[in-house]
């Protein structure tokens, strides 16, 4: 007798935006951003130009940057000098930026867990009705 070939798995698509996975990426980048840029998100997208050296000083050119935040502008004008600035600020970062995110995780897993029945309500009464199924889903 032939063998019988196995069906593969149908993967359901996801349905619509998840407003507390949005959340969590939120946090997350906003920790990453802080941590390596020394900005916010919204400051790394819309910050200042790239800062000049200090007038008067004659040494070497060297990045002076002295609120410590690094844009988007200023990795594109000055790419290597931003990155050597990114390097010093991982260096400098890593266990603060570590710690946030085990904690970011696992603050948004209890919140999951303990807010379970009253999103789950406000999905079923309010916005299942206004804004159809498929469309935001709060729940986790």
């Amino acid at each position: 007798m032939a063998r019988r070939r196995i069906k593969a798995k149908r993967r359901s698509r996801p349905r619509g935006f998840r407003v507390l996975a949005g959340l969590e990426a939120a946090a997350y980048a906003g920790i990453l951003s802080r941590g390596l840029m020394g900005t916010s998100v919204v400051g790394l997208f819309g910050g200042s130009d790239i800062r000049a050296p200090v007038a008067g000083y004659t040494g070497s050119m060297q990045y002076v940057n002295t609120d410590g935040a690094i844009t988007l502008a200023e990795l594109v004008q000055n790419p290597d000098l931003s990155l050597m600035a990114i390097v010093d600020n991982a260096r400098a970062n890593l266990v603060p930026m570590a710690m946030a995110s085990i904690a970011t995780g696992v603050s948004f897993r209890i919140a999951k867990q303990v807010l379970r029945r009253p999103l789950s309500s406000v999905q079923r009464n309010l916005i299942n009705p206004i804004l159809g199924k498929g469309l935001i889903r709060i729940t986790a």
